[in-house]
């Protein structure tokens, strides 16, 4: 069964920050060994800024090859010319919001910065989230993971090989490794809408309160408002021993039933 929406809201963190408990998918097993593929549904928050694109978004996230994460992304409305950015809280540290972030290199840049000659528009993220990489979903010119540790110049990861057109839906993809993460790690993120001149909707993927920057940009933040993060959405996949003692345990009780 699919995970609809699955949250966290004020997540403590361990050595490895994202080993929180967390709501994860059934997976089917097969003679005792590794489970079938793993997917998750997250929508908008229901905002309609500029127009409802992401407010009204659904995105699939699965994991149907071990090691690729996958992410189709379906919209109502066309959002061409504006990015979704998706920070992804992968790996211990990160940072708890976008307000030491100075790259504008190009409009994806500039848009996970929230930073142009306007002002800044700020992005604070939920308690216990540190955004360590950030994803642009570009419809019509780019999807690409971005390392957000050098605040001043973004590194470039990888793209993620961006299709779609229209309302989507729109697919892209990376690689665990490419994302920081291990065979089974979890992880966790949040989405904004925003223009690649750093004009912020009050459209997100997570829920989220929008202080415009002036009256005149209501409901959005615009170039100088906030959005604050109220929870998460979290990706976990089961561990496959768990998986495989499942199926294993299964056969046994298959195995004394027809012995009986």
């Amino acid at each position: 069964m699919p995970l609809h929406n699955g949250v966290l809201a004020g997540a403590g963190r361990s050595a490895r920050k994202l080993r929180y408990a967390a709501p994860v998918i059934a997976a089917a097993a097969s003679f005792g060994f590794a489970a079938a593929a793993d997917a998750a549904l997250y929508t908008g928050n229901g905002a309609t800024g500029f127009g409802g694109p992401i407010g009204g978004s659904s995105l699939t996230v699965s994991e149907t090859t071990p090691g690729t994460i996958n992410f189709s992304l379906s919209t109502p409305v066309n959002f061409s010319g504006n990015a979704l950015i998706l920070y992804v809280d992968s790996v211990a540290g990160g940072v708890n919001s976008t307000s030491t972030f100075t790259d504008q290199g190009d409009p994806g840049r500039t848009a996970i910065s929230g930073l142009s000659g306007s002002g800044r528009t700020l992005a604070t993220f939920a308690p216990g989230f540190g955004a360590d990489y950030a994803i642009t979903v570009e419809p019509g010119n780019f999807s690409g993971l971005f390392d957000l540790s050098t605040p001043a110049n973004f590194g470039f990861v990888a793209s993620g090989g961006l299709s779609g057109s229209g309302t989507g839906p729109f697919t892209f993809s990376f690689t665990r490794a490419q994302l920081g993460l291990g065979a089974t790690d979890p992880f966790s993120f949040e989405g904004t809408l925003i223009s690649g001149t750093a004009y912020r909707s009050n459209e997100t993927i997570g829920a989220s309160v929008t202080t415009p920057g002036t009256a005149g940009d209501t409901p959005n933040a615009g170039f100088t408002g906030t959005t604050t993060f109220a929870e998460a959405n979290v990706f976990a996949v089961p561990e496959p021993t768990s998986a495989g003692l499942l199926g294993l345990g299964s056969l046994v009780l298959v195995g004394y039933r027809r012995r009986r």
